[in-house]
């Protein structure tokens, strides 16, 4: 048996611990209910607002390459010409960008020159000519009401409106914030 002086200290002791733990049981809790909050929020932001995305293909080369990341915000379902977007179409993630927006009409010439409403597309970053894809559009094509052109930036080689016809609204994910390069050292 220890003696009653070492026993008090040891009551004193276990006293102090209990009032300690009793103060930071707010702090913990704040704490918990902190990152609950924070945890929801950033579900919500990546799930509603913001996605991301890989590059998986060189269409958009050399804008964006294969293995770059991308977020785009799944709010803006509504681009604008230029606006680089991020589409499913059959089946699979698409990365393109707008060249011609609902009611607007498209021509890609044997030239390699694209029109749209007329009027030749001056495009500074594109550095290849554009060509029809064989037998796969009737040019010139007029865009129905939710329906977007699109052009991957390597025209050479892309997969794009060119191939499989007008991207409509509802296979529209998000446009396009920001790209995050994929060094290989």
């Amino acid at each position: 048996m220890l003696p009653l002086s070492v026993r008090s200290m040891r009551s004193n002791r276990l006293k102090h611990i209990k009032e300690e733990l009793s103060k930071s049981k707010p702090g913990i809790r704040r704490f918990l209910r902190n990152s609950f909050f924070i945890i929801i929020s950033l579900w919500v932001m990546f799930a509603l607002i913001i996605g991301v995305e890989k590059i998986n293909t060189h269409d958009m080369t050399p804008a964006l390459n294969l293995g770059d990341k991308i977020i785009y915000s799944r709010v803006d379902r509504s681009p604008l010409a230029q606006d680089v977007i991020v589409f499913e179409k059959n089946g699979s993630v698409c990365v393109a960008r707008v060249v011609a927006i609902p009611g607007d009409t498209v021509e890609i010439t044997e030239e390699g020159s694209v029109r749209v409403n007329g009027n030749l597309i001056v495009e500074e970053k594109i550095y290849t000519l554009t060509y029809p894809y064989a037998d796969n559009i009737d040019y010139p094509l007029t865009l129905s009401a939710g329906e977007y052109f699109v052009l991957g930036d390597n025209r050479m080689t892309g997969m794009d409106s060119r191939y499989y016809g007008p991207v409509k609204a509802e296979e529209i994910k998000g446009t396009l914030i920001l790209a995050v390069r994929q060094f290989n050292f």
